[in-house]
């Protein structure tokens, strides 16, 4: 299995049931034909849910995850305002991520609160997972660092 379909994987185990993991949504926006995809989607309800895999080592989140973070709330953002989703709301799997989330009096969790937007924390079903989550992101950097391809 590869380190992008590992990730995908453990995405789609930590979704609950009834949520379809990487749906594609197809929408117009101002005469532009938009797609994204969703990590996890609920037809009966809207429901989008983002996932924010990080792993910050017990150490404050670095600013990759924090945009990593806000990218994944402005597209829920935007998807309500377009109508496209009722409910959204972001897992992180980085206790870090989640504690620094949570005491900050950013721009970023006045956004989740306006908007109704929750972020919480989903941890992995083991300490295997998290690791080797841990061990595909690090080598991913290692590589994006180096300018080569990432190993699929």
């Amino acid at each position: 299995m590869s380190n992008t379909d590992y990730l995908k994987k453990t995405e789609a185990d930590l979704l609950p049931p009834g949520f379809v993991h990487g749906h594609i949504l197809r929408f117009e926006s101002d005469g532009v034909f938009i797609t994204t995809e969703i990590d996890g989607w609920n037809p009966g309800t809207r429901e989008a849910i983002e996932i924010c895999q990080s792993e910050a080592g017990n150490h404050m989140p670095k600013p990759g995850q924090k945009r990593k973070l806000s990218s994944d709330v402005l597209k829920l953002i935007f998807l309500k305002d377009k109508n496209l989703i009722d409910r959204g709301k972001v897992y992180v799997t980085s206790l870090e991520l989640y504690s620094w989330f949570h005491q900050t009096t950013s721009w970023l969790a006045a956004a989740c609160k306006h908007y109704s937007i929750p972020v919480e924390l989903k941890s992995y079903d083991s300490k295997t997972v998290r690791r080797r989550v841990k061990n595909v992101m690090r080598q991913a950097r290692r590589e994006e660092n180096r300018g080569a391809p990432i190993a699929s």
